[in-house]
């Protein structure tokens, strides 16, 4: 109990987020498998930290696809990024084994340093080690994925990392932890595909544990973006994810996209949070808003005005050059 009194001195202190003007340090977690708005969010977060809004501490995998680590290495290297770190979960076994419609080709067309899952390192290392180096109340999460690796952080112990334990940890280092997942005010449909359900015994156990503010989306099913993808180089990897994935469908939802947009930017005006009541996780994954008790969930908004607004900016973000692109022949 007074470890869970202290995270909430701690998470009030810092429930504004970082200091204005600062880069938002960002973890961004993704399964990088299911569908081709993950490559469009994290190109989102590569344009966000070219201007200097963003720093991106990491970029890690929450699924065990076999390709999903080479193809966000792929996205961070068009990028000029092709050093940051990528985890992937490891240790108890989830059932959770999508398959992907781009991921591999991805991989084979641009090959990096990583060529499969065995290639990467473990997540709980790199959350560890990022966050133990990090200055206190200054890190934001951001979950685009199932929530794996959120469950197996709150599990970790002390290491030569830190000596804190998971949530100690967290309680220090976290400032948001901002969840796409869920539909609102409801998702009680259990074969309808969601972040949720893929692995819900770590959903279920993540928000019923986190010692801190939790922010959860699930907006973008309105939001459609990514056509200004066919504009973009041929040597884009977003820009292939999102053929490989549509065909010729010309844009997506941008479910992913819009949770990062405001793990950058929380203070956009075009946001409405709901701070009373809770979100209801059931053991299968699905989840409901709750309007009592309050508890320690926002449920991020928008209203038809914001959407356009988000819309527009998210287009823009995902199709901007890269500020210090590498130059990349794809294979394929």
């Amino acid at each position: 109990m007074k470890r869970m009194l202290l995270c909430g001195v701690v998470f009030a202190l810092f429930a504004v987020g970082p200091v204005f003007g600062a880069p938002v340090k960002i973890i961004f977690d993704t399964d990088m498998d299911s569908d081709c708005d993950d490559a469009g969010a994290l190109a989102c977060l590569h344009a966000m930290a070219d201007a200097g809004e963003a720093e991106i501490l990491a970029t890690v995998c929450s699924a065990r696809f076999k390709f999903s680590a080479p193809c966000v290495e792929a996205i961070n290297r068009y990028h000029g990024r092709p050093d940051l770190p990528i985890g992937v979960p490891r240790g108890r076994e989830t059932g959770a084994h999508q398959g992907s419609k781009y991921a591999e080709t991805i991989a084979k067309e641009f090959p990096g340093k990583i060529k499969s899952y065995d290639g990467a390192p473990a997540a709980m290392e790199i959350y560890r080690k990022i966050l133990a180096a990090q200055p206190d109340g200054s890190v934001t999460i951001v979950t685009v994925g199932d929530v794996t690796n959120m469950r197996d952080l709150l599990e970790t112990k002390a290491d030569g990392f830190s000596d804190l334990a998971g949530p100690e940890l967290i309680c220090k280092k976290v400032a948001r932890w901002v969840c796409m997942g869920g539909r609102y005010p409801e998702h009680l449909d259990p074969k309808m595909f969601g972040n949720f359900k893929t692995d819900p015994q770590a959903t279920v156990a993540a928000v019923r544990d986190w010692p801190g503010t939790i922010w959860f989306t699930g907006l973008g099913e309105e939001i459609m973006t990514g056509k200004c993808l066919r504009e973009t180089p041929a040597d884009n990897p977003a820009r292939r994810v999102y053929e490989l994935y549509l065909g010729k469908t010309p844009t997506r939802p941008s479910w992913d996209l819009v949770a990062t947009l405001y793990a950058v930017r929380p203070d956009a005006k075009f946001w409405h949070l709901r701070t009373k009541g809770y979100n209801h996780i059931f053991e299968n994954g699905t989840n409901q808003w709750r309007e009592e008790p309050t508890k320690n969930h926002v449920l991020i908004e928008l209203d038809a005005d914001g959407e356009r607004e988000v819309q527009k900016i998210v287009e823009e973000l995902m199709c901007r050059p890269p500020k210090r692109p590498s130059k990349i022949t794809p294979t394929g």
